[in-house]
């Protein structure tokens, strides 16, 4: 986050640093990542460092009066694969990201 004066301070990344927290272990082994958005290249390293069973995102967004973003996940070379649920807690996914930017914009 900005206000933090980090520049890995993205959600996702926040995240995965209290779940090892809380687990005690930074390999996340059957855990779950829900996003409301496709993480950056970034937070997918950290996503796969950690070894996440999964994560879920919702469906894809109108993108500005772009159509819709594409969902990019492709097959990967890596030896850690995720499993990838798309189109879960579509409509509040939609609430947070909608509240998110509305705040930003008034402030």
């Amino acid at each position: 986050m900005l206000r933090d004066l980090d520049p890995t301070a993205h959600a996702e990344i926040l995240a995965l640093r209290a779940a090892s927290a809380a687990q005690g272990n930074y390999r996340l082994n059957g855990c779950t990542l829900y996003v409301t958005l496709e993480p950056c290249a970034m937070c997918a390293g950290a996503m796969i460092h950690a070894a996440l069973h999964a994560w879920s995102l919702p469906p894809p967004i109108q993108d500005r009066g772009r159509g819709l973003r594409p969902f990019r996940a492709q097959p990967s070379p890596l030896n850690h694969q995720m499993q990838v649920d798309q189109g879960i807690l579509a409509d509040e996914s939609a609430a947070l990201l909608r509240s998110f930017f509305r705040q930003r914009r008034s402030s």
